[in-house]
């Protein structure tokens, strides 16, 4: 499991930042349309407007077997936000807003993002029990009594104790407006040098932030073939690395493609797992860990209706446990549940030429929630 640095911005900034991350947005959409990249990024876009995963998985998969024989390289960057550098940044800021230096608000913007202060969520708790002792904290909150955490001099006093700041030339806070935008436009030169090189081999390539794709044809599939592939994509990473960029080599995987059938290098029977979506070339379903999460939770909703009914001698409350969990839930344009995004993914991934489980895999789901509610 993925352990990450989640940040929050205070009230003011979150709105700061998402009108500037909006115009950066704009400007970076503008830019990949004219250098010829943008179908390449496909996370934190607004000009995808209806797609999601789904339609992104789709189109890897529709590209890789309507091949006769094709090499997958698909790799994820170690701790990528962590790592991006702040004079790249700035350098791909300018290139993308079409200027030679950042006016005076978008370089507070770019200082206040890069060298960013912080407070540990823990050291607030605790200060807030400390001030109040557990029981009243508890119960201030369960009231929505507690209308603010600590006044200006309080403030002023805490943070010189508990505020850090991140003094290193690298490293944007994950959670902020900007950092979403800012993790593309950081790759801007990058994605530009691998989608030549894919070009070069007819290959597709696609980046989903930190996790990269690259499918490309081939006629003949060898050791030497392979390894001349993969030297070429890996000697490109290297050229960034000052970048930030370093390969997560336990997730990197490669694939192999040929009689319909996706194998890995040893030649075995595989799967490629892509945005949730796995194939083996036969069939497509949702990854077992999504639907693993999916009905944990339903479970644990479905066993606490459980004990309220028992509690209150009343058949237990189901209307929220339908609305997230089940086909009866809430439904508006594209938004929905779980189960909404399964029969979704099933329509889209029937066009394949493969066949898809993905209905069959959530067919019960009504039966196994009852169970528990029994």
């Amino acid at each position: 499991m993925k352990v990450r640095q989640i940040f929050y911005a205070s009230h003011q900034d979150r709105f700061i930042y998402k009108y500037y991350g909006d115009l950066l947005n704009y400007a970076y959409n503008k830019y990949v349309e004219i250098n010829d990249i943008d179908d390449v990024a496909l996370a934190y876009r607004n000009n995808k407007k209806g797609k999601n995963n789904v339609d992104f998985a789709y189109e890897v998969f529709d590209f890789l077997l309507s091949q006769k024989k094709a090499i997958v390289i698909s790799l994820d960057f170690t701790k990528f936000f962590d790592h991006i550098n702040h004079l790249e940044l700035k350098k791909n800021i300018k290139s993308v807003l079409e200027v030679d230096e950042l006016p005076e608000d978008w370089y507070k913007i770019y200082k206040n993002l890069t060298q960013f202060t912080y407070v540990n969520k823990t050291d607030v708790d605790n200060y807030l029990k400390d001030q109040y002792g557990i029981k009243k904290l508890n119960e201030l909150l369960e009231n929505k009594k507690l209308t603010r955490i600590m006044d200006s001099k309080e403030f002023r006093q805490f943070k010189k104790k508990y505020l850090y700041k991140n003094k290193k030339p690298f490293g944007i806070p994950q959670g902020s407006g900007m950092s979403a935008v800012c993790s593309n436009v950081h790759l801007i030169n990058f994605d530009k040098h691998v989608k030549q090189w894919a070009k070069t081999n007819n290959a597709l390539y696609r980046r989903y932030c930190d996790d990269m794709i690259l499918v490309i044809p081939t006629e003949n599939i060898s050791p030497k073939i392979l390894d001349e592939l993969k030297n070429g994509v890996f000697d490109i990473i290297q050229r960034y690395t000052s970048s930030g960029l370093n390969i997560q080599e336990e997730k990197t995987e490669i694939r192999i493609f040929k009689n319909g059938e996706i194998l890995n290098e040893k030649g075995n029977k595989s799967s490629l797992d892509y945005l949730g979506m796995v194939t083996d070339g036969q069939v497509v379903r949702i990854r077992e860990k999504s639907l693993f999460k999916y009905y944990c939770r339903a479970y644990r909703k479905a066993s606490s209706m459980r004990r309220v009914g028992l509690a209150t001698k009343r058949k237990s409350p189901r209307k929220e446990l339908y609305r997230i969990y089940t086909h009866l839930g809430f439904k508006y344009k594209d938004r929905g549940n779980f189960i909404t995004y399964a029969y979704r993914a099933h329509r889209i991934m029937s066009k394949l030429p493969t066949k898809s489980l993905i209905r069959n895999q959530v067919k019960r789901h009504w039966i196994k929630i009852h169970k528990v509610l029994q």
